[in-house]
């Protein structure tokens, strides 16, 4: 098998060509960071600006096209509206010869009436076309030839020769049909027609209905064609109306009818930009001209400013991108020698001022390194201070720490010489005492079980029954299987604290306590209820705020409310309500656990 080796240079050559033309190896070329800013910043001013020229060289040939396409719907719609009014002339022509008064007269003069009756048929006649005359402003006369060749003629008539054996025979190639004829120089449009008796359907010869039009009075009251445009009519290669040129200057727009609908043509010395348009029901050619200078002016005129603009824009940024790659590297570069003082370990050159440069992105950096530096220094002055009093505060702490078993066999002591000296309520208040500090301190976890807290609860309650006798009734109401679930430690105990403080003590009465524990739904409620006086709305807004703050070393019950919050989130918290019957009820919503559960 034989390998085309000639193939694989080629394709290798390329490729190496195409490497070194890549954005990567042209910005290898530079070792300074200026000169890539600025040759990055030149390619893409130039890349936008050949873009920017393809874009508005685009941009220009539609606009073109849209000229030549207004250009020719412009034309379309001016032609519509004058095939329309010659429709319209030819059926008021048809409807004047139909006229039964009109045949009527035709007829009589015909038959050759004596001399008074036949003038007064004349002039009746002539009255009628002279009111037909006056209903259209741009019909400059009506002519009737009766079959004896008299002729006449209501209106103005222009001087032309109308020479009427050619129009006959154009009429009767026509079977009587209507016709036009044009006379370009005096701008008139003749509409002909053969006057046929409709009684009987007879279509007996009655004569010729000749109407003048005044082609331009037509075009001006029918068109609004600006001063820069043309119209042309054409019929059969014979120039019908023309507003600007003379009718052998334009003898070039015939031979575009063939054509596309529009083209740039040569009349005389300028060139002009010619749409056309064949009519719908006539052999007329209409013909739209604009001077292709306004149009070509124009294009030429932006070509212009754009490459000036160009040049421009190339200059501003050749000085811009030059000045802003070194406004850029310069602190960069400041920046990298200092980063090398600092591999050399000089950790000391921050400056008390910081430079003028330093207000953008590169700034931020310095000024981050420099707070770095100021870091380091802080980190190792302090390193070996710290470590001194770590160990001093390791030392202060074993020299404080006190056993809690120490603690608990003293309590026990004093509970059992109480007791043999049958001191009971001694006695008893040092058990409590101790149960509760061996739940308080022993239990480790966040969260304990329900009964564990409750233990603390009734240990509170027993001590605090000694100091305020019969004014304190408390009671639990707790549901069953609810003993097991985990709550965070200290919940409940709080609430009881702060119900004794705050409901107890601001009466002389008895107050009652009472706890209740129950599960609703997915979650579990603890109720504390106390016989208080109660408490305004304005203050529980302001516990729930944080600004009421318990008294002595207490836990508040915002504290609770915030502790809950920050272990379940918004499934669990504390709100505070007057109980219809007096005093202040207390509800503690935690999510349902139970088991091993940590947070």
């Amino acid at each position: 098998m034989r390998i085309n080796t000639g193939g694989w240079r080629r394709f290798y050559r390329l490729k190496t060509w195409l490497k070194l033309f890549h954005p990567t190896s042209i910005f290898n070329q530079f070792t300074k960071i200026r000169n890539k800013l600025f040759s990055l910043t030149f390619l893409l001013m130039a890349v936008f600006g050949v873009l920017g020229l393809f874009i508005f060289y685009l941009l220009s040939e539609i606009y073109e096209n849209k000229i030549y396409e207004e250009a020719a719907g412009n034309l379309h719609l001016a032609s519509n509206v004058l095939d329309n009014e010659l429709k319209n002339m030819e059926d008021y022509s048809f409807q004047i010869v139909t006229n039964p008064t009109i045949q009527l007269y035709m007829e009589q003069l015909n038959a050759g009436s004596n001399g008074y009756n036949s003038y007064r048929i004349r002039m009746e006649l002539l009255n009628r076309l002279n009111l037909y005359v006056n209903q259209q402003s741009y019909i400059s006369s009506m002519i009737t030839v009766d079959g004896n060749g008299n002729i006449i003629n209501a209106g103005f008539s222009p001087d032309i020769d109308l020479n009427m054996e050619k129009l006959t025979e154009r009429i009767q190639e026509a079977g009587g049909g209507h016709v036009w004829k044009g006379f370009p120089e005096e701008e008139v449009l003749v509409s002909a027609r053969e006057i046929r008796k409709k009684e009987n359907l007879s279509l007996d010869h009655l004569g010729y209905m000749i109407t003048m039009i005044d082609l331009e009075a037509m075009i001006n009251r029918t068109l609004n064609i600006t001063s820069d445009k043309s119209f042309v009519i054409a019929n059969e290669n014979n120039i019908l109306h023309s507003d600007t040129f003379e009718a052998d200057a334009i003898d070039t727009f015939l031979d575009v009818s063939g054509t596309e609908n529009y083209a740039v043509t040569d009349v005389g010395e300028d060139e002009f930009f010619v749409t056309h348009e064949t009519s719908r029901y006539y052999d007329l050619t209409y013909y739209n001209t604009l001077p292709f200078e306004d149009v070509d002016s124009q294009k030429s005129l932006i070509y212009q400013l754009m490459a000036g603009y160009m040049v421009l824009v190339a200059v501003i940024a050749i000085f811009i991108s030059r000045q802003s790659a070194k406004a850029i590297s310069r602190p960069i570069e400041e920046l990298t020698r200092r980063m090398k003082k600092v591999q050399q370990g000089e950790f000391d050159q921050v400056e008390n001022e910081e430079p003028a440069y330093l207000r953008d992105e590169i700034g931020d950096l310095q000024r981050n390194f420099h707070i770095m530096l100021n870091k380091i220094n802080d980190l190792i002055k302090e390193n070996y201070t710290k470590q001194l009093v770590i160990k001093e505060t390791e030392y202060k702490a074993l020299q404080s720490q006190i056993n809690p078993h120490f603690l608990y066999n003293t309590l026990d002591s004093i509970h059992w010489m109480a007791k043999m000296r049958q001191e009971t309520q001694i006695s008893s208040m040092a058990e409590a005492l101790g149960n509760m500090m061996r739940n308080i301190i022993s239990k480790k976890k966040p969260l304990i079980q329900v009964d564990e807290e409750l233990e603390i609860v009734e240990n509170y309650i027993t001590i605090q029954k000694f100091r305020y006798g019969e004014r304190l009734q408390f009671s639990l109401d707790q549901e069953p299987g609810t003993g097991d679930l985990n709550i965070p430690k200290l919940t409940i105990q709080p609430i009881v604290e702060n119900a004794i403080q705050h409901a107890l003590e601001e009466m002389m009465e008895p107050c009652t306590i009472r706890v209740g524990i129950v599960r609703q739904e997915e979650a579990l409620a603890v109720i504390v209820r106390d016989s208080g006086p109660g408490i305004d709305e304005q203050k529980i807004r302001q516990i729930h705020e944080g600004v009421v703050k318990p008294k002595g070393s207490g836990i508040g019950l915002y504290n609770i409310n915030e502790r809950i919050h920050l272990m379940f989130g918004e499934d669990g918290g504390v709100t505070i309500e007057n109980a219809e019957e007096g005093g202040t009820v207390i509800t503690i919503t935690l999510p349902y656990m139970r088991g091993e559960q940590d947070v």
